[in-house]
């Protein structure tokens, strides 16, 4: 009776991890990578993020877009912390954190082995969009590039290289135990390689392009608009 209640409750720990095996949806092509991770996600602690490992590091260039359709708890300190690691032991990493409530707060940090921590880009009001993906891109000449669904945040910020070998999502501190998120999930594709050997990375280009085109639209009808 002992060995089968203990071979239920080990079977019982397991379903979570098989169900989040399953539920990944990962998709794999020569230069591209993407899967999803469930809601849930967002209320792991930092302690114990939940982790997607890459097969192989992805360098030099890439571009990472995230899709969050995740719904939080209707609070502005709910949150989901996305941290895009080098394999270890190097304790480089890019972080992106998307807060929930009203404020939709946004902030973009680094953590170089030079620098240490250091918070490079924060809004605390509408800090991020729906309306698009976030694009994170690394270049090989032109670093780090960050936006928020809409423009871009951060711009050609030098990392001396860096390879992507995992991405942990969290969104508890381990101070105060709480649900951040109850539904959706959160999508991302990443596309690696070098920019000599690939079109898709001219996307951000276009990107770019794209929205300064329509920031400049804008302005010229504003100044044509009627008072």
């Amino acid at each position: 009776m002992r060995l089968m209640i203990a071979v239920i409750a080990a079977s019982l720990l397991l379903l979570p991890a098989l169900a989040f095996a399953q539920d990944y949806d990962v998709i794999k092509s020569e230069r591209s990578e993407s899967f999803r991770l469930p809601y849930t996600a967002s209320n792991y602690d930092d302690g114990s993020p939940l982790v997607y490992t890459f097969d192989e590091p992805k360098q030099p260039s890439w571009i990472l877009l995230v899709e969050n359709n995740i719904s939080y708890v209707p609070s502005n300190d709910s949150k989901t912390v996305i941290r895009i690691q080098e394999p270890a032991p190097s304790e480089k990493y890019i972080e992106i954190m998307m807060f929930g409530g009203e404020a939709k707060r946004y902030w973009v940090a680094v953590n170089t082995p030079e620098a240490g921590y250091a918070k490079m880009y924060d809004n605390q009001q509408n800090g991020w969009s729906t309306e698009g993906p976030i694009a994170v891109t690394h270049g090989e000449n032109s670093g780090l590039t960050v936006t928020n669904g809409k423009r871009i945040v951060l711009d050609r910020l030098n990392l001396n290289g860096f390879a992507v070998g995992s991405i942990a999502v969290y969104g508890g501190d381990g101070e105060l135990p709480m649900a951040n998120a109850y539904a959706g999930d959160i999508r991302f594709e990443i596309l690696f390689g070098s920019f000599s050997e690939s079109p898709v990375y001219y996307v951000p280009l276009g990107v770019t392009l794209g929205v300064g085109g329509l920031i400049v639209g804008l302005l010229i009808f504003k100044k044509r608009k009627p008072v």
